[in-house]
């Protein structure tokens, strides 16, 4: 058991050193259209699947709240909280349309998404970004270091294909830029 446990504490020590797993530039140019958006009334939205559906709830929740900084409530929501909308959504559009169909309801032209997805693959993840590109939404993908590309989505890979290592490094990147954020405004 111990040793299961040495493992994985150093896969992640090792993912959490190694600069690739936090692309420095990208952050803050990031950090600076979400700025940007919020002093021009827009906003951000966050949409994930599983443990990045509770990671995507956990970041919006940081912006309308505080991550480190007391500030006014930001306009960030996540797409995927609603059981009510998911639920009725999957069942008359099916579930490869639950976040498209909330993509098309509340955002818009200039707005930011973020989706997170391990695998990048999602087919309701991959439908939310064509329909927020369609809609001149800002699209993002945080994914997996799988091979996944779709045009005109910028892409963020975690070089790990282990999912919980993934996922670790997604939360790192959205308090980083929610604490960057909240200190400029």
């Amino acid at each position: 058991m111990e040793n299961s446990v040495s493992k994985r504490v150093i896969d992640a020590k090792n993912l959490f050193s190694n600069p690739d797993s936090f692309p420095v530039l990208d952050i803050a140019e990031l950090a600076e259209h979400v700025l940007s958006n919020f002093k021009n009334g827009r906003k951000i939205a966050f949409v994930g699947n599983g443990g990045s559906a509770a990671e995507a709830m956990h970041l919006a929740a940081e912006f309308t709240g505080k991550c480190v900084v007391a500030h006014d409530p930001m306009p960030a929501l996540c797409l995927n909280e609603s059981q009510s909308a998911l639920t009725a959504i999957a069942n008359d559009y099916g579930v490869d349309q639950m976040f498209a169909r909330q993509v098309e309801a509340h955002l818009k032209s200039g707005d930011i998404l973020i989706a997170l997805s391990t695998s990048g693959k999602s087919p309701n993840i991959v439908n939310a970004l064509s329909k927020a590109k369609d809609l001149g939404v800002v699209c993002h993908l945080w994914a997996g270091n799988s091979d996944v590309e779709i045009p005109g989505v910028k892409i963020w890979k975690v070089p790990s294909t282990s999912t919980p290592r993934i996922q670790e490094i997604h939360l790192a990147w959205g308090h980083i830029l929610a604490e960057v954020v909240e200190v400029q405004l």
